[in-house]
């Protein structure tokens, strides 16, 4: 505690010797600091004494820095504004003023959702500076807890806790099968889980989504009536890597209806009738006061709750 009062004190000082420098005159920077003449003095010559030597040449015409304090003040002006500007940004963190938006999203959902909601952000907020990070729902959920992301658009699987974050349900979408073109169904306009009870299903790495094994074998268990045979995959990068491990595998892959925008050469895919295999699309935000910013984001149309899909 004595060294911090003793920084908050040295930084005063350096102000304040600044001030003198710009003012060549000890009683015209002390009427601009609001002090005495006399309590100026004493910073200074505290100053003096810390750093070991002279800093001010004092005449009867006023003061001048010596070549010391010349080379005090040029550092001294450099430190003091990376010191302010590091100060104005957490406070306006602190006080939800940060006009810096950090958005974890799903590429697969982005156009239909969060692409409306910037155009609004712009419009509103043309200031406002974004930063987009497309990432898993894994790594969402790590970028939250690390305060990496203010907040993130994600499939909910189990592992997103009310407690931790503010979370929004933004749709409850169906499901679809992508199938490889050969696939005897493949040319069917819509599918029952039930059928596809003797297919293999490929399944992400359980860090990149959650859950992800649990929330498989719920749908096909409630809507198919069956357990699903899963093959555990490496992660991909993009969603051509994704597609040609069905085709590859000879196996199929089920997710969310906002999915169907990938497309493959080889891969089909088709609507799951079953209205119980569905798949949440979360809005997630940490807790606390929030910037202007971030509440137009997060009041935008598009990321309101939806009926589902």
């Amino acid at each position: 505690m004595h060294c911090l009062h003793h920084d908050v004190v040295m930084i005063l000082q350096l102000r304040s010797f600044l001030v003198v420098i710009e003012e060549s005159s000890l009683h015209r920077a002390a009427t601009r600091l609001n002090l005495s003449q006399s309590a100026l003095s004493r910073q200074m010559q505290t100053l003096e004494y810390e750093l070991g030597g002279k800093l001010l040449e004092r005449s009867s015409t006023g003061v001048r820095p010596t070549v010391g304090g010349h080379a005090l003040a040029a550092k001294v002006r450099s430190l003091l504004g990376i010191y302010d500007s590091a100060m104005l940004e957490v406070r306006r963190l602190v006080r939800g003023q940060s006009e810096e938006i950090r958005i974890g999203y799903l590429a697969s959902a982005f156009e239909e959702y969060l692409e409306p909601a910037l155009g609004t952000l712009r419009k509103i907020h043309p200031q406002a500076k974004v930063k987009l990070l497309d990432l898993f729902p894994g790594e969402q959920l790590v970028a939250l807890r690390n305060g990496d992301i203010d907040v993130g658009l994600t499939l909910e699987t189990g592992a997103l806790l009310g407690r931790d974050f503010y979370t929004r349900k933004l749709v409850a979408g169906k499901s679809v099968v992508f199938l490889p073109r050969r696939h005897p169904l493949a040319s069917r306009k819509e599918l029952r889980l039930a059928e596809l009870k003797n297919e293999t299903f490929l399944m992400g790495p359980d860090d990149h989504i959650p859950g992800i094994r649990r929330q498989l074998i719920r749908i096909c268990r409630r809507c198919g009536k069956f357990k699903p045979r899963l093959i555990n995959v490496a992660a991909a990068e993009d969603s051509s890597s994704v597609l040609a491990l069905v085709v590859k595998e000879d196996a199929v892959a089920l997710g969310p209806a906002f999915l169907s925008r990938w497309k493959a050469p080889d891969v089909t895919v088709i609507p799951i009738t079953d209205t119980g295999a569905t798949w949440n699309l979360n809005l997630v935000w940490q807790r606390g006061q929030i910037n202007e910013a971030l509440h137009t984001l997060l009041n935008a149309p598009s990321l309101q709750a939806q009926s589902a899909l």
